[in-house]
């Protein structure tokens, strides 16, 4: 029992211990004497070494401790937790709704579904890269909408891709039950789309019964990434002319790239997106109303080295990885989703209120982020849930455009940044996108304000799943580590 208790006995699997003895009996005297024997030479190799730089140059102690550097890199990202995601798919993902009347009388609800678009490596400019002699870098298709449909009362009805031509209410589809279906377009009428192109569904559910509308869409999506790095698949597309740490512009530098569109819509104020009373801005840097994203932003600012502190993308992938190591996700986050003040003072949040940290953080520094908002699947496509991230515009800086040949106008990335999932400047086809902000912030009210329902216990639930999926080019991972700003 005192073996016992002073750890004595071996604590490692017993796989290879033979049938009546303890592992740590299992090894005869021969055998310990080889183990010995090798320690020791292992010993006197790490002297050896130790004595050999020691009396290196200074030039052969940096060779060696920078290929240590690269060892230890190399052993870091082998052991680094990831996931795997398709290079290719093409599916179709359903937003079902789902309602139930256990009240007395008629429950009624309007509904607003975002309809997706088509979506590129670049929303904000013509093409990936304009170069000086005329020659350009096309634009790659990230999420390609094949065909929209919304199925009500058993019957099928065909949306068009963008939702154009328009239906406005007074030319609704009419199903044989009397609910109407209708695409307006958006306008500030109750009848209209609030955040943009939207499909609109008004429908009567009687006392007692269980409706279902279904809007299915067929998509196929990509793999793509907006950062220039060792770590990210060479498969995928998007990697040289990414972004990075060497190639990185300034703070300053950000107003000139996409002739300032970017800039002065999602980096001019420090404050965005009031939900009014107590829930206050989702994103907000302001040193008054917002401390903790000041301190946060100031701190992150502070450990940079002091040739990084200009750099763009420097302080972006440190907030990223700072959030990833500090505020853990919330399974219990609040319906309201908390701001990037609220947030970093939980000490923990959600995909919206991680985002809205994150984007509160960059607003402190004048950098681009804007929302979106969507699903997010498994890599088998078996379990969907609402998802929202953020956008950010990264310039590379003047030297790396002037010495390529790059239109400086065209010089930056748009990426994906998904603080939760851990995926840096990376777009994945386990991602549905529906909606990414356009100004003003009331197109973001718009959004999460899609419906209403009339009715007395009338039950709602909103959900997603797929109706068969295939996956080409095979797959890749995603690591999770952060980066060495040093």
């Amino acid at each position: 029992m005192d073996s016992r208790v002073k750890g004595n006995f071996m604590r490692s699997p017993t796989r290879k211990a033979k049938p009546g003895k303890s592992p740590r009996h299992a090894t005869s005297t021969k055998s310990r004497r080889k183990v010995r024997k090798k320690r020791s030479m292992i010993n006197q190799l790490g002297l050896v070494a130790l004595i050999a730089f020691i009396f290196f140059t200074p030039d052969a102690r940096q060779f060696v401790l920078a290929k240590w550097a690269e060892i230890e890199d190399y052993v870091m990202e082998g052991l680094a937790p990831h996931q795997v995601y398709p290079l290719e798919a093409d599916y179709t993902v359903v937003r079902s709704i789902d309602l139930w009347n256990n009240g007395s009388g008629v429950g009624h609800l309007e509904e607003s579904i975002p309809l997706p678009l088509d979506v590129t490596s670049n929303e904000g400019g013509a093409v990936a890269l304009a170069y000086e002699d005329g020659t350009e870098v096309q634009k790659s298709n990230i999420q390609e909408v094949i065909n929209i449909e919304l199925r009500i009362d058993g019957e099928v009805i065909s949306i068009p891709k963008d939702g154009v031509p328009t239906k406005q209410k007074s030319e609704a589809v009419v199903t044989a039950q009397g609910n109407e279906i209708w695409w307006p377009g958006q306008g500030d009428g109750s009848d209209k789309c609030k955040h943009g192109a939207c499909v609109r569904v008004s429908i009567d559910v009687p006392s007692g019964t269980h409706e279902t509308v279904d809007f299915a869409v067929t998509l196929k999506s990509k793999s793509y990434t907006w950062w220039h790095s060792t770590r990210v698949d060479g498969k995928i597309d998007g990697k040289s002319e990414g972004t990075s740490l060497a190639r990185s512009g300034t703070f300053a530098d950000i107003a000139e790239r996409g002739m300032g569109s970017r800039s002065n819509t999602f980096a001019s104020t420090l404050n965005w997106y009031d939900r009014g009373g107590t829930d206050g801005w989702a994103i907000d840097a302001r040193s008054n109303t917002a401390p903790t994203v000041y301190q946060t932003a100031a701190s992150i600012d502070a450990s940079l080295p002091t040739n990084l502190k200009t750099n763009a993308y420097a302080f972006a992938r440190a907030t990223f990885d700072w959030l990833n190591e500090y505020v853990p996700y919330d399974t219990n986050a609040p319906n309201i989703a908390r701001g990037g003040e609220q947030c970093l003072v939980a000490g923990m949040g959600d995909c919206d209120e991680q985002s809205n940290a994150f984007m509160s953080i960059m607003r402190h520094k004048g950098i681009p982020t804007w929302y979106v908002f969507g699903a997010l699947t498994d890599s088998n496509f078996e379990n969907w849930e609402g998802h929202a991230w953020a956008y950010i515009l990264l310039p590379m800086s003047n030297e790396w455009c002037e010495q390529k040949g790059v239109v400086i106008e065209t010089c930056f990335v748009e990426g994906a940044v998904d603080v939760v999932n851990r995926k840096w400047l990376v777009h994945t086809p386990t991602v549905y996108i529906d909606w990414i902000e356009k100004a003003p912030w009331t197109n973001v009210d718009g959004y999460y304000s899609g419906g209403s329902m009339q009715g007395n216990d009338f039950k709602r639930l909103r959900s997603f799943f797929t109706e068969g999926y295939e996956i080409s080019g095979g797959t890749w991972n995603n690591k999770w580590i952060g980066e060495d700003l040093s």
